[in-house]
């Protein structure tokens, strides 16, 4: 049976003066979750009268406390974000309480209203949407702020090379942002023209999302009457809404090669003329464009022409990908996760050491981006199974398996308690990753370095649930 938290045994009219004089609401139970203190904070807060639930089970006054979870598990918890009651958020820590001989007599909550920061988080975000609609209005008279401190990094070789950009941005040169798809080329580009003086807009255009036929009109512009179908009033293209500012040339290498030389007589002359006009508008325009392509091979295959590579390749930036920054992997995975919580109103989730070493030991092809939606899945997943941290199971199949890529998991001595069956599946399944990642998932490939029948490898990745990584 459970010891009782003999309350009186402690000098309680000192203990309940201080406790009273806090301004965080305290609660404490025995182990039986019957509730044996309760301070003033705590009424005033939570509208519920200490005669009224002292002696009472917590749970009949709050259903979801943290509290009797405390109990079953003997766990503490710290700054869990929380939403006791409609608009209110606190941030609560719940502890286990011991008496001198170990043994738990009860737990102890604190919570800290944080209401009036959330409130206020959102009359900011509120008025920042406000002030970026201004900002589009009036961009000729706003201040913008630098968001190079959006770009979140504690690699060092990132870090210089956020401090080169930061450097080149007030120039006037172009520049190539190369990098694998997922790597912030965009945010990026975002930053240098925001660290800029330019008064202008950033403009930006996916050069492989446009069709070949409209490429023309969507970066000239027409005149009134140009072909069937255009607009009666004529249409600016992306270089004139970008006049005074910076067009950001996203997936470079995707540009039609007949558009190429038109882009580059713009560049050298400094003029963009519309469809269907004779008259040519004076450009002042930087140029951002990126790709994750190599342009130097595509200019060799003749695919893309070598002087609008110079020309757009003034000064080149190249972005690491995620795998290469293993610093960043969880310090960006708690930042996504904390983001997102907040944004659903839902508590913060623990990320644990093992599912932190599962993330980074993944190579994230599809680098931040798939990092963030990897975690916004997790944080769902884990929500809906009540759970308080992310788990194994709650990331995708794929990167479970992630798990054996590093082979110190295995332990073979005689002190492994798997069992032998257990044991070999474990290896077998590394042994297969490692030969499918080796051939580059080509299936009859791995088969003959693993020196099984095709028809059995098929077997094995079924039982195994071994799928390729996106």
């Amino acid at each position: 049976m459970k010891e009782e938290f003999n309350f009186s045994d402690l000098d309680s009219e000192i203990f309940e003066f201080i406790l009273d004089n806090i301004p965080d609401a305290i609660t404490i139970v025995d182990a039986n979750c019957k509730t044996i203190f309760w301070n003033k904070t705590s009424e005033n807060y939570f509208g519920v009268k200490k005669d009224d639930i002292i002696g009472k089970d917590i749970r009949e006054f709050f259903p979801s406390s943290l509290l009797p979870k405390v109990i079953d598990t003997e766990k503490s918890y710290h700054n869990i974000y929380n939403s006791p009651r409609k608009d209110s958020f606190t941030v609560i820590s719940a502890v286990p309480i011991y008496n001198q001989e170990n043994q738990l007599i009860g737990g102890l909550a604190r919570d800290r209203d944080i209401t009036e920061y959330v409130k206020l988080s959102e009359l900011l975000s509120k008025t920042q949407t406000s002030l970026d609609k201004l900002e589009k209005q009036y961009s000729s008279y706003g201040i913008r702020e630098s968001s190079f401190s959006n770009i979140i990094t504690n690699n060092p070789e990132f870090i210089k090379t956020i401090n080169v950009c930061k450097n080149i941005a007030k120039t006037k040169i172009n520049i190539l942002l190369r990098g694998e798809s997922g790597t912030g080329k965009e945010l990026f580009a975002k930053a240098i023209h925001n660290e800029s003086e330019l008064e202008g807009k950033f403009v930006a255009v996916n050069c492989s999302a446009i069709p070949k036929e409209l490429f023309e009109s969507e970066l000239f512009g027409y005149d009134k009457g140009a072909f069937t179908g255009a607009r009666k009033e004529g249409k600016s293209g992306k270089f004139e809404e970008a006049n005074n500012g910076t067009i950001f040339l996203d997936e470079i290498g995707d540009m039609p090669f007949n558009m190429q030389p038109k882009i580059l007589r713009i560049l050298e002359e400094g003029y963009v003329t519309r469809i269907g006009s004779n008259t040519p508008i004076k450009l002042n325009i930087r140029i951002i464009s990126a790709t994750n392509k190599d342009i130097k091979e595509l200019v060799n295959k003749g695919e893309f022409r070598k002087d609008l590579y110079y020309r757009l390749n003034t000064f080149q930036v190249d972005l690491k990908p995620l795998r290469e920054r293993k610093e960043d992997i969880v310090l960006l995975s708690n930042r996504f996760m904390q983001e997102f919580c907040m944004e659903n109103g839902i508590n913060v989730f623990i990320i644990p050491e093992k599912v932190n070493k599962i993330l980074k030991n993944y190579q994230w092809e599809g680098n931040v981006r798939e990092l963030k939606n990897v975690i916004h899945r997790a944080v769902i997943l884990a929500r809906e199974n009540n759970n308080d941290e992310i788990t194994v199971d709650n990331l995708p199949n794929y990167m479970q398996f992630n798990d054996y890529e590093n082979t110190e998991e295995f332990d073979v001595s005689i002190n492994n308690t798997k069992g032998l069956e257990k044991t070999l599946e474990e290896v077998e399944k590394k042994l297969i990753y490692e030969a499918m990642k080796k051939s580059d998932w080509k299936k009859s490939e791995a088969a003959n370095i693993l020196g099984i029948p095709r028809t059995t490898l098929y077997y094995k990745l079924d039982k195994y649930n071994i799928q390729m990584q996106y």
